[in-house]
């Protein structure tokens, strides 16, 4: 690459980052959910805390920033939506329930549709990264998220993204961690904090998920998971554990229908009420000083 057409790079992500923060100025705080390994409930955990913060009365947003496999639309009962766009040409968030503001690559793709980076002979494979990045970029820069309180960003599994989020994020924004007590996802999120310290992103906390199951029958609750401690990684590292939330099926059958978990019968259980003080803690939450947090 000469030496014009890096600087014409240069400039274009220089654009770029101007125009996120002007699309970001009007928001409060990002809060960014990461897990660094799938399958540990943290869209659950971004959707139901964002729902949350809704039900305090704060103005929310929230970005589904896993292109490939989205899912908060689903949860939330919105898939089908047709794209918003503003005569400006500016994207619309989708309404959700709670007054929520959410997009997504889920509603840019038709039915099923998979998002196919590499072409039909993998001449792409080597752009992917680039071009997640501008995706990413243009769903936070080209949405109109207006004044909110808090834009949730449920992040995709693994360690880096946090990292490569971060050139776009406002100094507002912090981390939480979502994890179940076994060692293989206890290892992906220590990774992710690591990660996280080292670009000296502000952690939040530990949202420890399904460390108990409840009883369908009787309400009681037992160990899930007996293999992994998520008190010793909060003490290796430093971070808080804001909230634990049990293994409710409730919860999974609202998620499957597109059904606001914390509504009705769903804020009085013990995955509800743990939902509800996570988002209070959130909420309540202060940035540390300019230093920043030590391992």
């Amino acid at each position: 690459m000469s030496e014009a057409e890096s600087l014409h790079l240069v400039e274009d992500v220089a654009q770029v980052k101007r125009r996120v923060a002007e699309r970001l100025a009007s928001v409060d705080r990002v809060v960014a959910v990461m897990s660094g390994k799938g399958g540990v409930g943290k869209t659950a955990v971004a959707v139901n805390l964002a729902l949350a913060l809704a039900r305090r009365g704060q103005r929310v947003g929230l970005l589904d920033a896993d292109l490939n496999a989205p899912a908060a639309a689903k949860m939330l009962g919105l898939r089908g939506r047709p794209l918003a766009v503003a005569a400006s040409g500016a994207l619309r968030p989708i309404g959700g329930p709670s007054g929520l503001r959410v997009q997504s690559m889920d509603f840019f793709l038709q039915g099923n549709q998979p998002l196919n980076w590499e072409g039909p002979a993998g001449e792409g494979a080597s752009l992917r990264s680039a071009l997640e990045q501008s995706a990413l970029a243009d769903l936070l820069g080209q949405t109109d998220w207006g004044e909110l309180d808090a834009l949730v960003v449920d992040l995709a599994p693994g360690a880096d993204r946090l990292p490569a989020l971060a050139q776009w994020l406002p100094p507002t924004a912090a981390a939480l961690a979502v994890a179940i007590p076994t060692e293989v996802s206890l290892l992906a999120v220590e990774r992710s904090l690591r990660r996280a310290f080292e670009a000296g992103i502000p952690l939040i906390g530990l949202v420890e998920n399904m460390g108990t199951a409840v009883c369908a029958a009787c309400g009681a609750q037992g160990p899930l998971f007996r293999e992994g401690s998520v008190d010793r990684l909060a003490r290796d590292t430093g971070v808080e554990v804001l909230a634990r939330i049990p293994f409710d099926p409730r919860l999974t059958a609202a998620a499957d229908a597109g059904q606001p978990f914390l509504e009705g019968e769903g804020l009085t259980t013990a995955a509800g009420r743990a939902l509800t003080e996570l988002a209070e803690r959130v909420a309540a939450f202060e940035l540390p000083p300019p230093e920043g947090q030590t391992w």
